[in-house]
């Protein structure tokens, strides 16, 4: 968890300086609270957007270079050190803004995938729309770029929504992470009726 914590640390040091607001930085939420009371007669209405950063970091993956997304699902226990470099760099005509090193275990040996051959291998969707979620927070990004560590997911939840009349049909592919509280939440029994409690395995 300690990892997890310093790497969640440095993505908001490194998105702040980038003067950047994320909503969501590697499994950390930050949100603007604003107070808001029962008798409020105004509906809020909020439009969410993905933040373009034009002063990106370059991630590094023992030594090699690798996409931001694969962040989402590296296994914070196999992780040995974490460094930032604070410095501009340019590769293949793409500049960076600092970099991030990330050093992990020798033991560790992820299996890199994309998200739209995920979905081949594992489902059987194979028309229409797909939208991608992991630990239920959607994905909007390329899907043949997006990179995971499928050793990484503990499940994928696929659910397909159709409304005839708005002449939608979508399907929603949800990723779990086998994080200590998806791990934690899979092991309990929810037992539903007068009393609803949960029982850990």
């Amino acid at each position: 968890m300690k990892k997890l914590f310093l790497i969640s640390v440095l993505l908001i040091t490194i998105n702040v300086l980038g003067q950047i607001k994320p909503e969501k930085v590697n499994g950390l939420k930050i949100e603007n609270q604003e107070a808001v009371f029962k008798n409020d007669t105004i509906i809020k209405v909020v439009y969410k957007k993905e933040i373009e950063n034009n002063k990106k970091p370059a991630y590094f993956i023992n030594g090699e270079l690798t996409n931001e997304s694969i962040l989402r699902t590296i296994n914070p226990n196999e992780i040995a050190t974490v460094n930032v470099e604070k410095k501009n760099i340019e590769i293949e005509n793409v500049k960076y803004h600092e970099q991030l090193y990330i050093i992990t275990k020798s033991t560790y040996n992820p299996k890199l995938i994309s998200l739209n051959n995920l979905k081949a291998k594992y489902t059987n969707l194979k028309k229409n729309s797909t939208v991608f979620k992991i630990d239920h927070n959607i994905i909007n990004a390329d899907y043949d770029n997006f990179i995971v560590d499928e050793k990484f997911i503990l499940k994928i939840i696929v659910e397909k929504f159709e409304n005839k009349n708005e002449k939608l049909n979508v399907n929603f592919i949800n990723l779990i992470t086998k994080s200590e509280e998806n791990i934690k939440k899979s092991k309990e029994i929810i037992l539903r009726g007068k009393d609803e409690f949960a029982v850990n395995k």
